[in-house]
């Protein structure tokens, strides 16, 4: 296919936005909107990545909360 991504580097952020372990809900939010991505990384106090922290786990986080 001709125009697509040859490997991964082609396709992704350079500059990434990390999340310490225990940040706030919406201290994640206006992070993922400022940095205008749809996930993130999340680190443990001396760096190691932990987890990552999607878009898609923030809205059923706020879907279980929500009164039916």
């Amino acid at each position: 296919m001709t125009g697509t991504a040859d490997v991964v580097s082609d396709v992704m952020t350079h500059t990434v936005l990390a999340l310490r372990h225990g940040a706030a809900f919406k201290d994640i939010v206006k992070a993922m909107q400022r940095w205008q991505v749809s996930a993130a990384p999340v680190l443990d106090d001396d760096g190691r990545v932990v987890g990552v922290v999607s878009e898609a786990d923030l809205l059923r986080k706020e879907q279980a909360r929500a009164p039916f």
